[in-house]
């Protein structure tokens, strides 16, 4: 299958939504003559074979990447609930919530390396069970809320690393989480 999207950089598969009968979605990020693009695909127009699979919307590139300089987006993840997407040469990640199209929250990274902020180019968010506490299914979508150490872990292209951070759930300004100390 194809899709068309030249120079895609980040895709995110949104589970069904809370309407009834709403279909998982495959969000794809890439630039598109050195503009932003921001597709979505409905994932059973995968299933049918053949060649090209075409876009069913787009999402708002203004909107998503309002304030941005550059706007390219390096990385993107459906997780608890908001689509996280890493805008790599902004050093930035921005959360939405995919039902209202609100930005919720908006974390500047730190600068790895002089010469390398620009840099970040994937994210991964992953919750890890606390120590002690036994997997017992509780992490498995639509259970109890969320419980465990949240990490992200960022990929840095030059010079080649990986950081893994225990991020902060205080809150501290209205977001759902902060990044720690030793990162900002």
């Amino acid at each position: 299958m194809e899709i068309n999207l030249q120079g895609a950089e980040g895709m995110a598969l949104l589970p069904s939504g809370d309407e009834e009968g709403a279909a998982p979605k495959l969000v794809v990020a890439g630039l598109l003559s050195d503009n932003l693009s921001i597709d979505v695909f409905d994932i059973e127009s995968f299933q049918s074979g053949g060649g090209r699979v075409e876009k069913s919307s787009k999402m708002n590139k203004d909107l998503v990447s309002r304030g941005l300089k550059n706007g390219k987006v390096g990385s993107m993840q459906f997780f608890e609930g908001l689509l996280y997407i890493l805008f790599d040469n902004d050093r930035v990640i921005r959360a939405f919530d995919t039902n209202t199209g609100k930005m919720v929250q908006e974390t500047l990274l730190p600068v790895a390396e002089l010469g390398s902020a620009y840099d970040w180019e994937g994210m991964r968010l992953q919750r890890v069970p606390s120590e002690g506490i036994a997997n017992n299914g509780s992490q498995l979508r639509g259970s109890s809320p969320p419980s465990g150490t949240l990490l992200l872990h960022l990929a840095l292209d030059t010079p080649a690393q990986v950081w893994s951070l225990a991020l902060n759930e205080d809150g501290g300004d209205g977001a759902r989480w902060t990044l720690p100390r030793c990162a900002v």
